[in-house]
């Protein structure tokens, strides 16, 4: 039997996910629901994106201090009241009916809907950097499975720093910009669990090290390599991978010479040597827009 404690004033009558969630469609806005052992726990959020912060866990623990840590990646990049990162698991951010559809699945058996991903993407920042490194919001709602907002990017260059690997930002990012390959080694040292996007300038040095980042990236989805090191690709393996872009040179910075020759089928016979069960787009330019702007 479901235990709902809901603390608004007002709204839609009903204990249908439906009527609960209506009612609690302003900021500041919470309800919770003890079915079993389950705790499901809905806000109403408004960073970046509107939506619902729905998070689950078990009663053993308590609330969004039950998330905190354990070595996973998690959903949220927040601040508590001392102004550290911390990270939290078994959670998404989500539309009106993605969070009627969540509730519903609860209400009916303390189960998560599997009609959204937990555990990926970001709710909230409040703050603009975080131990050396610069933050972008991005992105916006993308439906049922989508997060609010869409991500967090963010840009790696110059000397190694053996600190960024270990901070919050560098599990919780969805967006990496990578000014020098050399950081290629770090994160396939240190993975990146939530990365969904990943961009390398490769005009100086080598791209041995990509395959290995890419690799130890389990929930990427697009990769854009630009620069002369591309016409030395190596061959790529990932089961998530769904666009690839290739090109000589960045749009904002076009290539000044004439290409090599036969520069297109360099790069297209490296890319056929990959193997990309999920790839949908692939395209070959010599210009290409990487969006490397933060």
């Amino acid at each position: 039997m479901a235990r709902i404690h809901d603390y608004s004033k007002g709204g839609p009558v009903g204990d249908d996910a439906a009527s609960l969630v209506a009612r609690h469609e302003v900021l500041d806005s919470s309800f919770w629901i003890e079915q079993g052992e389950a705790v499901l726990e809905v806000s109403h959020i408004r960073y970046g994106a509107e939506g619902f912060f729905c998070h689950w866990h078990e009663r053993t623990g308590h609330g969004t201090q039950a998330a905190i840590g354990r070595g996973r990646h998690g959903l949220a990049l927040a601040y508590d009241g001392g102004g550290e990162p911390f990270l939290i698991d078994s959670a998404c951010a989500i539309d009106r009916a993605a969070a009627v559809a969540v509730v519903e699945r609860f209400l009916r058996d303390g189960g998560r809907s599997e009609a959204v991903r937990w555990g990926a993407g970001i709710v909230r920042t409040t703050m603009d950097d975080e131990e050396g490194w610069v933050l972008k919001a991005i992105g916006q709602p993308s439906g049922p499975r989508g997060w609010l907002p869409g991500g967090l990017r963010s840009a790696v260059g110059g000397p190694l720093d053996p600190a960024l690997p270990q901070t919050a930002s560098w599990r919780a990012l969805s967006e990496l910009l990578v000014y020098d390959v050399a950081w290629l080694a770090a994160l396939a040292e240190t993975p990146m669990p939530a990365l969904r996007r990943l961009v390398v300038d490769a005009w100086d040095g080598s791209l041995a090290a990509l395959p290995a980042a890419i690799a130890a990236s389990p929930a990427l989805e697009e990769l854009v390599v630009f620069g002369a090191a591309v016409l030395e690709l190596p061959r790529l393996v990932s089961p998530t991978l769904q666009c690839i872009g290739v090109g000589l040179g960045e749009l904002a910075n076009p290539f000044d010479d004439d290409p090599p020759p036969g520069w297109f089928n360099t790069i297209a016979a490296a890319l056929a040597r990959c193997e990309l069960p999920a790839l949908q787009t692939a395209s070959i330019e010599l210009t290409i827009d990487s969006g490397m702007d933060l």
